[in-house]
């Protein structure tokens, strides 16, 4: 936690290409509630699509990095894939329902007609939720893919890593992210979706996008402590064995 407090890991960061591209976009919603005159609805909905799609580019991770340990790997990897979706689904499901239902607040006569537990439901209210959303989520989208084709296809990320750290990565990242924006949602609901707690919101989003797209800040305790420990290929290779991958190494006779 104490990068975080530290200029230097924040320049170090901002001299990432990819790091730069990622806060350009994260900094678009501005336009879209100077412009389009965006309200905490269509922002909160952003985010939530932005998960979604996280999770949706994990599958090839899993699929991928399992393949790169042979054939159980492989069907290793892909029964995590299915094991993460309804497990990552059902996450963003109810977090999802909930940002409906605050939505609903403002709008009490639609209520009956808001997409309650409908993943897809959801998606698509999100996508209507204001001026161009479908835009922005298309850019994320865009933005998504190209960090997978660099950094895990092209720059070699699949050579390092296996199917459960894959499977792990995501929540600690979106866990804090989705507190943050219920949090932030709830406030901007009850408090009349003032233009500062928009921008706020925007603001947190951003600098967590630095955190989140550049691997110079590490946590060193909870998910991601677990996600490191089980990073290694020989972390994993163990586990394929039954084994259990925090035991040292045998002792040389």
């Amino acid at each position: 936690m104490t990068k975080l407090l530290n200029p230097m890991y924040w320049a170090r960061a901002l001299s990432h290409p990819l790091v730069l591209v990622g806060l350009f976009i994260d900094l678009l919603p501005i336009y879209g509630v100077i412009v389009w005159g965006w309200n905490a609805v269509p922002l909160v909905m952003l985010y939530w699509m932005e998960n979604v799609i996280a999770g949706v580019m994990t599958i090839p991770r899993l699929v991928i990095s399992g393949a790169s340990y042979g054939g159980f790997g492989l069907l290793a990897g892909m029964g995590l894939s299915i094991f993460f979706v309804f497990h990552y689904g059902l996450f963003c499901l109810v977090h999802g329902t909930f940002l409906v239902a605050f939505a609903s607040i403002g709008n009490p006569e639609g209520m009956g007609s808001m997409p309650f537990a409908d993943i897809f439901g959801i998606f698509q209210f999100g996508l209507n939720s204001g001026l161009h959303v479908d835009w922005m989520i298309y850019i994320i989208a865009t933005f998504q893919v190209l960090v997978f084709f660099w950094e895990f296809i092209i720059k070699g990320e699949w050579k390092n890593t296996n199917p459960m750290a894959e499977m792990f990565a995501p929540y600690s990242r979106i866990i804090l992210l989705h507190f943050g924006i219920f949090a932030g949602a709830a406030a901007l609901f009850l408090l009349g979706q003032p233009m500062v707690g928009v921008l706020a919101l925007i603001l947190f989003r951003a600098a967590y996008g630095i955190v989140s797209n550049s691997k110079r800040f590490g946590m060193e305790a909870g998910l991601d402590a677990a996600a490191n420990k089980l990073g290694g290929r020989e972390a994993f290779e163990k586990l394929m064995k039954g084994q259990d991958p925090n035991a040292p190494p045998p002792a040389n006779p």
